[in-house]
């Protein structure tokens, strides 16, 4: 086993010898969508909300091609969980509305490939973890809003991202995301976001 994972290592050390790693600073604004009852109608279907994000990231290059990215990111998003029917309540039209700060944790796989020489496309995926530190929904039967609470499993979600992104020379790309927890219960319940920001390779 030991032999193995040496094995495993010196591979790994010599495919990313090949290529060099870099450290990445990004961020973005977003709309995201509660997915709960999506697009039940034209007029009973939840609206966007917005929100915006800002992170980091350690870019692990295999070759010219392939890398990995684990990345550290503070994101804020509104779900937008307003309906538009004018048949129910101000609180039955905002029952499920939620604005969420979070910490996400994403790992981001990608393949590149040159289009020209100052121009190329990444595209990318990965799992993300996330962890929200605050939020704000409205109080049952009412129109105040109040301070989310609960322990650390109701603010855990876990999900899956998928990126296209412009690269224009060596440092600055400019990328689409979207992004889409998996976990239904707890404080980020299924909210779809899309986004686009820009990001800054060192």
């Amino acid at each position: 086993m030991k032999k193995f994972l040496l094995a495993v290592i010196t591979i790994a050390f010599a495919i990313t010898g090949q290529a060099q790693n870099r450290w990445n600073i990004y961020a973005g604004g977003s709309i995201s969508h509660l997915c709960e009852k999506p697009w039940i109608s034209s007029d009973k279907s939840y609206s966007w909300g917005g929100g915006a994000f800002i992170g980091s990231g350690y870019e692990i290059n295999f070759n010219s091609h392939w890398s990995l990215t684990p990345q550290l990111e503070i994101a804020y998003h509104n779900n937008g969980a307003t309906l538009s029917s004018k048949e129910l309540s101000f609180y039955a039209n905002h029952a499920n509305w939620q604005n969420i700060w979070s910490v996400n944790i994403p790992v981001v796989a990608s393949f590149r490939f040159p289009i020209s020489d100052n121009l190329g496309l990444r595209i990318g995926a990965g799992p993300y973890l996330q962890e929200a530190i605050a939020g704000r929904h409205y109080r049952n039967d009412s129109d105040k809003k109040e301070a989310m609470s609960g322990n650390f499993s109701n603010r855990f979600n876990v999900g899956v991202l998928g990126e296209v992104a412009v690269e224009t020379g060596d440092h600055f790309s400019y990328m689409f995301r979207t992004q889409y927890p998996f976990l239904k219960e707890g404080w980020v319940r299924k909210t779809i976001s899309l986004s686009v920001g820009v990001r800054y390779s060192f």
